[in-house]
C-alpha cells in the first residue's frame, strides 16, 4: 500500500487574512482552513491527523452526499440538468450515474460545480455558525476538506489559509485502485480535475504527500504547533 507524506514545500511565516465570514467578524480566530487536492491524495488522512491534534474538521464531499440524498431543490436542478436517470425510485440521487454524466465533459463538471456549490456553501456556513452567529466549535483551527477548491474560489476568500496537499497521478491511481476503484473511472475524474499545480497556486502552504503515515504525522505537528503560536500571539 502506497505511503503518504513528506515535509511541506512551503510554510508561510505569516497567515495571509481574506475575508471572513461575513455576519461575524468575531469568528476571525477560528476562519476556516480549506485543504484541497486531487483524490487519493491523502487530504483525508491529513485532516484525520489534524483533528487528533485537536482541530475541528468539515468535510464538504459529507456535506454533498447529505444534500443529494435529501435536498428537493438540489436533486431537481440535477436532474433537470443531468437527466431523470440520475434518480433512484425514491427520487434520491444516485451518486455514481451522477459522477458518470457530470464527469464526461468539462462542460458538465462546471455545470455540477455551479449548481452544486451554492447549496453546499450555506450548508457549511450553517454548520459553522448557529443561528446567533457564535461558532458552533470552540476548537481553535478549524479545517475543511474540500475537493474542488480551485472550482470554487468564494470559499478560498472566506479562509486565513489555503492548503494543498499533492501526489503523483500514478501514485494517487493505485492508492485509489488498492481501494477497490475502477481505474478507468478515477482516471475520467482526474481528467475532470484541477492539476496539482493549479491547486499550488491558490495555496499559501503545501504538503506534498509521497511517503510514510509517520512523516505526514511530523508534517502535522510542525504545522498544529506553529499555527497555534500564531492564535496565541494575536490573543495576547
Amino acid at each position: 500500500m502506497p505511503g503518504y507524506a513528506r515535509k511541506t514545500r512551503t510554510m508561510t511565516d505569516t497567515i495571509r487574512t481574506r475575508t471572513t465570514w461575513t455576519c461575524c467578524p468575531a469568528v476571525h480566530a477560528r476562519s476556516p482552513k480549506p485543504i484541497h487536492g486531487g483524490r487519493r491524495s491523502g487530504k483525508s488522512k491529513l485532516v484525520e491527523l489534524l483533528c487528533e491534534r485537536g482541530a475541528g474538521s468539515i468535510d464538504l464531499d459529507e456535506i454533498n452526499r447529505a444534500l443529494i440524498s435529501g435536498n428537493a431543490m438540489l436533486i431537481s436542478e440535477l436532474a433537470a440538468r443531468f437527466g431523470e436517470e440520475i434518480l433512484d425510485e425514491d427520487g434520491a440521487v444516485i451518486p455514481a450515474r451522477l459522477a458518470h454524466v457530470a464527469f464526461a465533459s468539462e462542460q458538465a463538471t462546471h455545470d455540477l460545480n455551479a449548481i452544486s456549490f451554492p447549496y453546499i456553501m450555506q450548508a457549511a456556513t450553517n454548520y459553522i455558525l448557529n443561528v446567533e452567529c457564535a461558532p458552533r466549535t470552540d476548537a481553535k483551527i478549524l479545517v475543511v476538506e474540500v475537493p474542488l477548491l480551485t472550482e470554487a474560489p468564494d470559499f478560498a476568500r472566506l479562509a486565513d489559509e489555503v492548503i494543498a496537499v499533492t501526489a503523483p497521478s500514478d501514485l494517487r491511481l493505485a492508492r485509489a485502485v488498492a481501494r477497490g476503484m475502477d481505474a478507468s473511472d478515477v482516471l475520467a475524474r482526474m481528467r475532470a480535475q484541477p492539476t496539482d499545480a493549479e491547486r499550488v497556486l491558490i495555496a499559501d502552504t503545501v504538503c506534498e504527500n509521497i511517503c510514510s503515515i509517520e512523516e505526514l504525522g511530523d508534517w502535522v505537528d510542525a504545522w498544529y504547533d506553529e499555527r497555534m503560536k500564531m492564535l496565541g500571539n494575536r490573543e495576547s
